[in-house]
């Protein structure tokens, strides 16, 4: 009897490795493109939407295989989504509202954010309290067209302070912006969650001021591409619970995010300056996506 329970098991263990065979032949691992609604690699978001999630082995876990790449801003990526040159991304609410009243399929499936992470920063010192007291101001923000600088502009026109009553500057965030507020040249910045960790960063002493009409809308969100959530709802199940589980882990553990995200884009790591110091730096500028 011990005889035939041992070739019994063995025959159930042969007829499970078979099966097990068969699973892995036809199993086959998604592929997507997720785009983010910026160019550049940097410390923020692509921690625990990619750089994380792909380190640890939670993408891998899920059966799915992401790339990443950017877009120049959340309009163009939701449209990127919508051709399907991406599957899923990162955008603003109202670019997938854009979208679906011009017929497209796009779904916000996460949010993000409650606020998009934008707002004018003056010197500590500055008389600028409030948006009001922008009048007769010089403001500088990445474009007035879309994010942070068109709700200032439509919280400005709200406050009975048309474009004529101030002046506007197009400039990107960074160190030139950074100098221009320095030195005067310009009264306030629009910057973002973890450009304003660089500029803290720097040893620059600033003060938030919020955006009244960027407080009414909704923030970040992820959405996908209307036929992969029909076609494919395992694939953007099984991403948002690799991604949640990396938000989670990045919040517990900010540092070791930082070092996995610069595992995998090595190029981003600073290339001068104390390991610790630039550890601790960006931690900060995460820090202050996180809090947001």
């Amino acid at each position: 009897m011990a005889r035939f329970a041992r070739e019994g098991l063995a025959a159930g263990f042969g007829s499970l490795l078979l099966c097990l065979g068969v699973v892995t032949a036809t199993a086959q691992v998604k592929s997507i493109t997720f785009v983010q609604m910026h160019p550049v690699i940097g410390v923020g978001e692509e921690i625990f939407l990619y750089a994380v999630p792909k380190r640890l082995g939670y993408f891998a876990k899920e059966g799915i295989d992401v790339k990443l790449q950017g877009a120049p801003s959340g309009t163009v990526a939701a449209q990127v989504i919508q051709t399907n040159g991406a599957q899923m991304g990162t955008t603003a609410p109202e670019s997938i509202m854009q979208m679906r009243e011009q017929g497209g399929t796009l779904e916000a499936i996460f949010g993000l954010k409650r606020n998009a992470g934008t707002f004018v920063v003056v010197l500590d010192e500055s008389s600028v309290k409030t948006l009001a007291d922008l009048k007769g101001k010089t403001v500088a923000a990445n474009s007035f067209g879309s994010g942070g600088g068109f709700s200032l502009r439509e919280s400005l026109n709200e406050l009975s302070i048309p474009e004529g009553q101030y002046t506007q500057v197009t400039m990107s965030p960074g160190p030139a912006a950074f100098a221009a507020l320095q030195s005067g040249k310009i009264d306030a910045l629009v910057l973002w969650d973890a450009m304003l960790g660089v500029a803290e960063n720097s040893g620059m002493k600033l003060r938030r001021v919020p955006i009244s009409f960027q407080d009414r809308l909704a923030g970040m969100s992820i959405a996908a591409n209307g036929e992969l959530l029909k076609s494919q709802p395992d694939v953007v199940e099984g991403y948002c619970r690799a991604m949640t589980k990396a938000l989670v882990f990045t919040k517990a553990n900010p540092q070791a995010a930082v070092k996995l995200f610069w595992e995998e884009f090595p190029t981003v790591k600073p290339s001068s300056g104390f390991d610790e110091t630039n550890l601790q730096n960006a931690t900060h500028i995460l820090g202050r996506f996180l809090e947001m």
